[in-house]
């Protein structure tokens, strides 16, 4: 029975990254294809659990009425700020002029930012059976019990913090911290998985456990970049459009300059980190497809980002960068995990 639980708790780890990874994917797809408006509230869209497909099944005055809600909603929200002391966040919010302006309704952005939204509610569920599941582990297992929880309430923090998103009409900064809540998410399942496995014995290599450590801090740093430039673009389309892309990318400033060449040294850093870990595949089979995966990640996640600043910002290209940099960041952790033979629940 301990075994046959350990196990499904394991199994439930290992859908809920998949889903995790699918969230990131669809994330992308709704921030490249300008769907974050696409429902103007929250939980509902358009007031309604299955969206609409076509205006006429929205009121006359649907416009006024979202917009309403929205400013009443952000007037709440910068009385909090103002009360902890972010007198310059909440005015900014509340003298947003753009809070003003409703969007049109189209049903393409409403069902891209409805399924986002629906693919987060099922990532919400996996959550709370893993933890249902950690109660049921006999003997009780404090650890796994805490993590479990813990990922629950950091993806209920993810989803109010993504309902300010919508009601601040995607406050500049705010998708950057909603980013890293959402990494923050991923490495605690990870880690989850990684104390509920089955693992050999790894003999601990100090000189990767630091640069593991240095490589995740590299990555943080050009995760916030890549969504300040992100946040950048989403200024310039509104300015230029689509269609001028180029006039974008020439206006896009110091972040996207140091973004591009900043990812030269990750790429080299990268480099050292896959031959340390090559050299322990010497002794483990683990290591071996770990490598392996991590050269094809780097490789791809290089190659997309290549692709975006050079064919000028394709669509296509940037759910698939932003996906693989959170792939490459999960890898990392867990390697990280593994080499310092962090205590597992040997019962599992």
């Amino acid at each position: 029975m301990f075994s046959y639980i350990g196990s499904i708790y394991n199994n439930l780890t290992k859908i809920s990254l998949i889903l995790l990874y699918l969230l990131i994917l669809a994330g992308g797809i709704v921030r490249c294809t300008g769907s974050g408006m696409g429902c103007p509230d929250w939980p509902k869209c358009f007031g309604m659990y299955i969206p609409p497909t076509s205006v006429s099944q929205l009121p006359e005055n649907y416009k006024e009425k979202f917009v309403e809600g929205r400013v009443e909603k952000n007037k709440r929200l910068s009385k909090v700020l103002n009360a902890i002391g972010l007198n310059e966040t909440a005015d900014k919010i509340i003298n947003d002029s753009s809070i003003q302006d409703a969007e049109e309704f189209n049903p393409l952005k409403t069902w891209t930012e409805y399924i986002n939204r629906l693919i987060g509610a099922i990532v919400g569920f996996s959550l709370i059976f893993i933890f249902i599941s950690s109660i049921n582990i006999k003997p009780f297992n404090l650890k796994l019990f805490i993590l479990s929880f813990l990922s629950i309430v950091l993806v209920f923090f993810q989803a109010w913090v993504g309902s300010i998103v919508v009601s601040t009409n995607l406050l500049s900064g705010l998708i950057t911290f909603h980013v890293i809540v959402a990494l923050i998410i991923i490495c605690n399942v990870i880690l989850c998985y990684y104390l509920s496995s089955k693992h050999s014995k790894v003999e601990k290599t100090s000189l990767l456990s630091y640069a593991i450590l240095f490589s995740l801090f590299l990555f943080l740093i050009q995760m916030i970049l890549g969504t300040e430039v992100r946040e950048s673009v989403d200024t310039f389309l509104k300015i230029f459009g689509f269609e001028n892309r180029s006039q974008i990318i020439e206006n896009l400033g110091s972040n996207f300059i140091i973004h591009r060449s900043f990812s030269l040294f990750i790429l080299i850093f990268q480099l050292f980190i896959t031959y340390l870990v090559f050299i322990k595949s010497k002794h483990n089979k683990e290591f071996k497809k770990i490598t392996v995966i991590m050269l094809v990640l780097i490789i791809s996640e290089i190659l997309v980002g290549a692709g975006m600043a050079y064919f000028e910002i394709p669509r296509i290209l940037q759910p698939v960068h932003l996906l693989l940099a959170f792939m490459i960041v999960g890898l990392q952790f867990y390697i990280y995990l593994k080499n310092t033979n962090i205590k597992k629940v040997n019962s599992l």
